[in-house]
């Protein structure tokens, strides 16, 4: 009994968990698990090759820091940005966006448009609670790979379309 209590007390000063290191807090991703930090990564890197085949002369800015006031991927098409949020879910339930506010509020008070990507799921309340901040300048579309191009297309050039300029 007592043992185990040591072996209990002395584990977390040396830093060893069954089998290895632990990593410090720092390192560890800044997500939901690590299953859907890999994921998101691979989602990133897939929509970036999307924007590039689908706008080859266009202006394509990824930002690496994590935030969650700032979209993943500002588009400059002919002078005019669009911002890219991408979303991965691992379940095909509902995306309810709840991760969306600070940035919907942010892009608010800049005028921005929004075009928010999920890999998979429904969402309708998502797009609810964009066109109460944000109206017309932004939307949600499911896109998971080359077959779904033409919608993101298509959400892109609509948001172009409108009226403002962003450099």
């Amino acid at each position: 009994m007592i043992d185990t209590q040591i072996r209990r007390w002395l584990r977390p000063l040396f830093g060893r968990r069954q089998g290895g290191r632990r990593t410090p807090e720092s390192f560890r991703p800044r997500s939901t698990s690590s299953r859907v930090s890999r994921l998101a990564v691979q989602y990133d890197v897939e929509v970036d090759a999307a924007l590039q085949r689908l706008w080859p002369k266009a202006r394509i800015y990824h930002d690496r820091e994590f935030t969650r006031d700032r979209a993943d991927f500002l588009l400059v098409v002919r002078g005019r940005g669009v911002m890219i949020e991408t979303k991965v879910k691992s379940d095909p339930g509902l995306f309810r966006g709840s991760t969306l506010p600070p940035l919907l509020d942010r892009l608010q008070r800049d005028g921005r448009r929004l075009v928010v990507l999920l890999n998979q799921g429904d969402p309708a309340p998502a797009r609810d609670l964009i066109s109460t901040k944000l109206g017309d300048k932004g939307c949600v579309i499911v896109w998971s790979g080359p077959q779904h191009d033409p919608d993101l297309r298509q959400a892109v050039e609509t948001l172009l379309h409108q009226t403002t300029r962003h450099a």
